[in-house]
């Protein structure tokens, strides 16, 4: 177990954890309103499929309300959600499946008290564990049963405490043991399905590392660099995340720019944009616009008036 984050009110300029660079928008903020932690150390077994187990909980006063928000790559979540929380399509607590995220930045509203557990998986790698295209789901977000039937009765992950206790809950996934525990009975169950790896999912993972690369901008960029025709590219991103390859590689691009602000980036946005494929930052703000709701100077602007200065 690695990168937990055990508090729920970390001093200001506590360094978050690095995978929220990027993804989480105003990441130390968030940090001082919800208790959060990670598992990376997936089984052997589940590693090509599955990215990290996560958990956030909360616990706010009567008229506090925080608002998070996400810009990651166009990923399937697998959550299990107990006590207050509001985002769309969802009612409530129970064990839920969003879709890949393809238009702006994901919000959820926290107040009162409440948690999210999660199951972080690759993109594309729900292809081993159900047979439903990503795109059914893309940006929305469905009951899981849609997807997998019966896994109200399969995931018995809090025991002898009732989803709606999110106290309890809540408590026992502050410990190591408890998330230890609750992410032990997620990896029996997936490991249920017998995942296994397929000649075109190995092939798509290849590819993937390439998206790293923050001189692949383009479509043919990446053609180029992984030798193969675009039509394949766009059929292999569809089949496997149901997200086409531009939409995939532009979200990357943002996220290296909003990691660059959140880690201090003190130089021009002609520069950054440019760094990172743009050509004119006119373009490079209205994508950062679009995806996250605010312009590069409006984003830093929010990290002044927060108190929290760049990292």
């Amino acid at each position: 177990m690695d990168e937990v984050v055990d508090r729920k009110n970390p001093p200001r300029g506590e360094t978050p954890p690095d995978h929220f660079y990027g993804r989480v928008l105003k990441p130390a903020e968030m940090l001082e309103h919800a208790h959060y932690s990670a598992v990376t150390d997936v089984a052997e077994e589940l590693r090509p499929w599955v990215k990290r187990y996560w958990s956030v909980n909360w616990d706010l006063a009567a008229d506090e309300r925080y608002q998070t928000a996400t810009v990651s790559e166009p990923t399937i979540n697998l959550t299990l959600e107990y006590g207050d929380i509001g985002r769309a399509n969802t009612s409530g607590a129970g064990i839920w499946l969003t879709g890949p995220v393809t238009g702006r930045r994901f919000d959820v509203g926290l107040f009162g008290r409440g948690g999210v557990i999660g199951v972080n998986f690759h993109l594309g790698g729900t292809v081993a564990f159900a047979n439903e295209s990503p795109a059914t789901i893309r940006d929305t977000t469905v009951p899981a049963r849609a997807w997998f039937p019966g896994i109200d009765a399969d995931l018995p992950v809090h025991g002898d405490l009732p989803v709606h206790d999110c106290l309890a809950v809540g408590d026992r996934l502050k410990t190591e043991d408890g998330l230890a525990a609750v992410v032990s009975a997620i990896e029996s169950w997936l490991l249920s399905f017998r995942p296994q790896m397929t000649e075109g999912y190995a092939r798509f993972r290849q590819i993937l590392v390439l998206l790293d690369d923050p001189t692949i901008i383009s479509l043919g960029d990446l053609a180029l660099h992984s030798g193969t025709s675009e039509r394949s590219l766009q059929r292999l991103f569809q089949d496997h995340c149901g997200v086409g390859v531009k939409q995939i590689l532009v979200r990357a691009r943002i996220r290296d720019a909003i990691a660059a602000f959140d880690r201090g980036w003190d130089g021009a946005f002609g520069e950054l944009a440019a760094e990172l494929g743009w050509f004119d930052q006119s373009h490079f703000t209205a994508d950062f616009h679009r995806v996250t709701g605010y312009t590069p100077t409006e984003y830093l602007s929010a990290h002044k008036r927060s108190g929290h200065p760049q990292q």
